[in-house]
């Protein structure tokens, strides 16, 4: 096991644990060595909730022998619904789910459980029961109970427990916000910058990964984003690196899930050289979703706008790409949205991107979007307002883990940060508009200039706001990179 800046997570756990909830429901996770079976206890605190439930629709089908201890009561679920019923205080339910019955009826995915080497991701939902939701001062404690060498990688919020090791508190968010946890031999790596740490499990690969290469590839990446406004957005997420990926990139494939906190996948092809990771915008878009918090998959434009702009922006800041090249990144990104799906709106788009494929449009109409959105708050504040510091404020007040928002709150809240109007504008003109925005007076103001045939733009060397047009590309200390 290669563990590295351990001693900032025993810190983190001891102040997270100085605040205990009134009452603390205790899991105890076990797991076979062969991955095939997963043991849980849960003992309730007080009165046990009268139903437990599961995110998926097909945990049902592979839970078996559920007991109440000391009673000697079997229990059965309904679907996704185990009812406990009326139960003496303090109770203890145990429970086994035969992974190997595990199917994919339901699944969005198609894959609740996925063997990498000698580690297996599971859905969370396909093993793990719990009360559909809990109050404020109530909370769930995970133990892992783990066969000698085996390890565990999980989305929830880590702590030092009482005796020393490491549990996890499931907090507040919705029970069904999809997520997975890792079990098997994987190596384990914490990756520190300011204002957070990344909890990664890289997971075995042929040819082998080395483990520095990820190290490197990844601080780099989580550096370029403490770069928004000097520190890392959240105080720790969980990230699974999966080799053995096909594509022509270094990074075919990534996701963020939001299940018990936030969580990055990726799914990477190794036989690419550390140079071209370094290179590849994937983990910075990727590390940027944490800007904000789940945005509901109707509004999905906003979240992937928001981490197409600044997968550009942030790596010009981080000196990863000079800022001409960011500005070329972002014109060519907002030529593939302006023809991406012509004549339907945002919103549309949005709600039909999976069927249809209008990926190209939501991204970079939500990009533009964004970029409109920093020009006018620096031009009407004078550069006392910006994106990054309505984002900065966002982080302070309003990034919990555990609720969801939709675009038009969201754009609400940005407003009342910024003291402006300036995204309800924006939202009003453009998201029910089949018109993708238009960019041209932004560019002018800022000094963008494309040429004759639209392909590339320059960076003219004077215009009404290039001081802005410098400041976005300029890192969170004021200074150019």
């Amino acid at each position: 096991m290669l563990v590295l800046g351990a001693g900032s997570l025993a810190a983190s756990g001891e102040t997270a644990a100085a605040s205990e909830p009134a009452r603390l429901h205790r899991y105890t996770v076990s797991i076979d060595e062969s991955l095939t079976a997963i043991g849980v206890r849960a003992c309730f605190e007080g009165a046990a909730p009268l139903y437990l439930v599961s995110e998926s629709l097909d945990a049902a089908e592979a839970l078996d022998t559920v007991t109440v201890e000391g009673t000697g009561k079997r229990l059965e679920p309904n679907g996704a619904e185990l009812k406990l019923g009326a139960l003496a205080e303090s109770p203890c339910v145990s429970y086994r789910t035969d992974l190997t019955r595990a199917q994919a009826r339901h699944e969005s995915t198609g894959v609740p459980l996925r063997q990498i080497g000698r580690a297996l991701i599971s859905d969370l939902g396909i093993w793990f029961w719990r009360p559909q939701s809990l109050e404020a001062g109530e909370d769930i404690e995970v133990r892992f109970d783990l066969p000698e060498g085996l390890s565990v990688s999980a989305p929830w919020r880590s702590v030092i427990g009482e005796d020393g090791t490491r549990v996890y508190r499931v907090g507040h968010g919705p029970y069904d916000w999809p997520a997975r946890v890792v079990f098997g031999r994987f190596q384990e790596m914490q990756i520190d910058v300011p204002g957070g740490a990344l909890r990664v499990a890289l997971l075995e690969g042929a040819p082998a990964v080395d483990p520095e290469f990820v190290r490197k590839w990844l601080t780099q990446a989580a550096t370029a984003v403490t770069t928004l406004y000097g520190r890392f957005p959240v105080p720790e997420v969980q990230v699974v690196v999966v080799p053995n990926a096909r594509g022509n990139e270094p990074v075919p494939w990534a996701y963020v899930l939001r299940g018990g906190a936030p969580s990055v996948h990726f799914f990477i092809n190794q036989r690419y050289p550390l140079s071209e990771f370094m290179m590849d915008w994937t983990a910075v878009h990727e590390l940027s979703h944490l800007l904000l918090p789940f945005i509901r998959p109707e509004d999905a434009w906003l979240s992937e706008g928001a981490a197409s702009y600044y997968q550009n922006v942030l790596r010009a800041r981080a000196g990863i790409i000079p800022p001409g090249e960011s500005w070329q990144k972002l014109h060519e990104g907002f030529r593939r949205g302006m023809k991406s799906r012509p004549g339907m709106s945002l919103a549309d788009a949005t709600e039909r991107m999976f069927r249809d494929g209008a990926f190209m449009r939501v991204y970079w109409e939500g990009a533009a979007l964004l970029l409109l959105a920093d020009q006018r708050l620096r031009q009407r504040s004078r550069g006392v307002q910006s994106l990054d510091r309505a984002l900065e404020r966002l982080q302070q007040c309003c990034l919990s883990a555990d609720i969801g928002w939709d675009a038009r709150e969201l754009f609400a809240k940005l407003d009342e940060l910024s003291g402006d109007s300036v995204f309800r504008e924006l939202y009003e003109a453009h998201v029910g508009s089949p018109e993708f925005p238009r960019l041209a007076e932004a560019y002018r103001l800022l000094g963008l200039a494309p040429d004759s045939e639209g392909d590339r733009v320059r960076m003219l060397d004077a215009a009404p706001e290039i001081a802005s047009r410098d400041a976005i590309m300029r890192s969170a200390d004021g200074t150019p990179d």
